[in-house]
């Protein structure tokens, strides 16, 4: 048994086939275009390139802005802060901004908050025994709503 020589196997006769049925056909549409005049084939070029783009920007207006709201931050403070002045504090996505957030609670509470600021907190630094390291990057959301709105993250029974 030859280890450096290669076995020839009929899988690889198939593959020549194949790219040699793959020249004709090349040579048979190389030979319909170069009949056509060279404007059209730079048009028809144009077209593709510009569906493909279409296809791509259809489906970035598709997206899901519920999937921006992370968590709603609970505490003492956030708690005191709805009462008042009817403003609830909600993890975010890092990379949202004021427009996504607002969308996001219009499609999740179907409430359109009247502002909307944002609070970006830097990890810390952290020592595990020898080990160091940092606690992640946060990003906060501060929603207003209106008087009359709220949201209920706990369904009392």
């Amino acid at each position: 048994m030859p280890l450096f020589k290669k076995k020839k196997d009929s899988s690889v006769s198939t593959q020549t086939d194949y790219k040699k049925k793959e020249l004709l056909t090349s040579e048979d549409s190389k030979s319909l275009v170069s009949s056509t005049p060279a404007v059209s084939k730079k048009i028809s070029q144009k077209t593709a390139l510009n569906s493909r783009l279409k296809g791509v920007r259809s489906s970035l207006s598709n997206t899901v802005f519920g999937n921006y709201l992370l968590r709603p931050i609970i505490t003492e403070k956030t708690t005191i802060m709805s009462e008042e002045s009817n403003c609830y504090v909600f993890e975010v996505d890092p990379r949202a901004n004021k427009i996504s957030i607002k969308k996001a609670i219009a499609e999740i509470y179907n409430l359109t908050p009247i502002k909307v600021n944002i609070i970006r907190t830097k990890g810390k630094k952290v020592r595990y025994g020898h080990s160091q390291g940092r606690t992640k990057n946060r990003k906060r959301a501060l929603i207003f709503l209106k008087k009359g709105d709220r949201i209920e993250f706990v369904k009392n029974k």
